[in-house]
């Protein structure tokens, strides 16, 4: 198990079904917005107005979701790559540390179990050295992740809210 949590491929695999449905989305409120200006030629009257009209709200808040999800396709797949980077950058730091008798931890860099070497004053300090610099590179690494974590998350919480409102709103005619 990483220390870094997520998974950079069914990330990436999420940005792109959020893409692709945003594609089709796309194409289908033009096909709306489409047919709804058509109607007018052969139907007057209000009944056509108040048609047309709906049909173009529904067109655009179709449009809106579209470019939404494109957005956030776009976030998660950026979000992918940048984690992979992350798990990539952490699993250098356990190999490091695994080399030198050490082990990762619970997000900690600490001595392996059991017998790691001859008991040397020396060695021991440049263990302690290794193991501060491992667990700084460590921690900037587990630091960028909750960032950009965090910055993902509000761009989704954000998206979600304004869906939301998008929805309501065409309820609500």
């Amino acid at each position: 198990m990483s220390t870094v949590p997520g998974d950079p491929a069914s990330l990436s695999a999420c940005a792109g079904t959020a893409r692709a449905v945003a594609a089709r989305l796309a194409k289908r409120a033009d096909g709306v917005h489409t047919a709804s200006a058509e109607l007018a030629e052969g139907w007057p009257g209000l009944r056509s107005v108040a048609t047309r009209r709906r049909a173009a709200t529904l067109a655009e808040a179709s449009s809106a979701t579209a470019k939404e999800l494109e957005r956030v396709g776009g976030v998660l797949q950026d979000h992918s790559t940048d984690l992979a980077d992350l798990v990539a950058r952490s699993r250098a730091v356990e190999e490091r540390a695994t080399r030198a008798g050490l082990a990762v931890r619970d997000g900690r860099v600490e001595v392996a179990w059991g017998v790691t070497g001859t008991a040397d004053v020396s060695t021991e300090r440049e263990r302690d050295e290794l193991r501060a610099a491992l667990q700084a590179d460590l921690d900037l690494v587990l630091a960028q992740h909750r960032r950009r974590r965090d910055w993902v998350l509000g761009v989704l919480r954000d998206s979600t809210a304004g869906l939301a409102q998008a929805s309501r709103n065409l309820r609500d005619g």
